[in-house]
């Protein structure tokens, strides 16, 4: 069977997947669905990590899964075709990132996630975006009013989420705790998706993701094992090795290849709506089916926080127009 051809695309970043000429609706429904399915992936991964650190240490989950994670996207990689080999010149800045977008993420991840619920955690990661809008901001971009009105209003549905109550003051120390977490690895993440902005054009989304995927679970892993011992993976049973096993392979790996899929397709503005589907999921599988409560306080601050960051979006969007 003759394969269709191929039309160049300018515009696209160096790696990505090309258009494919006449693809059309076709192309955004398939990118369309690789979004939803790679935001669903990653939402999914919060209550079976809450699982899984029944068992064992926050930095040694966090490492491993990531290790299993970084070969998945390295295998995808030579299925694709892509280029793997990085150049020495690039070799530095890729460390950096790792360390920030998956060392320094991961392990604080992995300890807000053992000291508090999977929904509070995936509910305040979504301020990730409102760490971006004010990293532009320092970086000298301007931010609209709208913006900042954005990032007010997440955070104060952070702290509606953190109290859980509507009717008094119920702040824990354990909340407090897990939260500011939460929000060290959202101020990771959010830097690491600025400083990935420029080698993502040049080397391809799928090649930056792989390698700093990978060299960062590396680096997190020594660390781990001062804390930890490899025999921990004796604590998980079938069931808990399934669970580590599927947060490796399919909320990270699997997440990443259709989320840099669904970014050749549609672009970044289309896919980054599509991030708020992450909270959403893991909430609903949280309280679905790891008896995770939700109360009324949790639901109107996720909306709250939703609002604070679509807006803070929209602003971002506006700024750079």
């Amino acid at each position: 069977m003759s394969e269709r051809p191929v039309a160049s695309d300018p515009s696209a970043p160096a790696g990505h997947l090309p258009r494919v000429a006449g693809e059309g609706k076709r192309g955004r429904w398939t990118g369309d669905f690789a979004a939803v399915v790679g935001t669903l992936l990653m939402g999914s991964s919060y209550p079976f990590a809450k699982e899984v650190l029944a068992a064992m240490s926050p930095l040694l989950y966090s490492a491993s899964r990531y290790v299993i994670a970084g070969v998945v996207l390295m295998a995808a990689m030579v299925l694709l075709r892509r280029s793997v080999p990085i150049a020495r010149r690039d070799w530095l800045p890729l460390i950096g990132l790792a360390l920030v977008g998956v060392t320094a993420f991961q392990a604080f991840w992995g300890l807000g996630i053992a000291r508090s619920s999977p929904s509070l955690g995936a509910i305040v990661m979504s301020t990730t975006t409102a760490f971006s809008a004010i990293l532009a901001t320092l970086a000298g971009r301007r931010l609209p009013a709208l913006g900042w009105a954005g990032i007010v209003i997440a955070f104060a549905g952070v702290v509606l989420v953190v109290n859980n109550s509507l009717s008094e003051i119920t702040f824990a120390a354990a909340s407090v705790e897990g939260t500011l977490l939460w929000l060290a690895a959202a101020l990771s993440w959010a830097i690491y998706v600025e400083r990935c902005a420029p080698y993502n054009e040049r080397l391809g989304a799928l090649p930056v993701m792989a390698w700093t995927t990978f060299l960062g679970a590396l680096l997190l892993l020594p660390v781990a094992l001062l804390f930890d011992s490899p025999a921990a993976f004796a604590n998980l049973d079938v069931r808990l090795g399934l669970f580590w096993l599927y947060t490796g392979v399919f909320p990270v790996g699997v997440a990443y290849v259709c989320l840099t899929f669904g970014l050749d397709r549609l672009g970044t503005g289309r896919v980054m709506a599509y991030m708020y589907v992450i909270p959403v999921a893991a909430v609903g599988l949280s309280a679905a089916f790891f008896d995770d409560p939700l109360t009324w306080a949790r639901i109107l601050g996720g909306l709250i926080v939703l609002l604070g960051v679509i807006l803070t979006r929209v602003a971002l969007d506006r700024s750079q127009a």
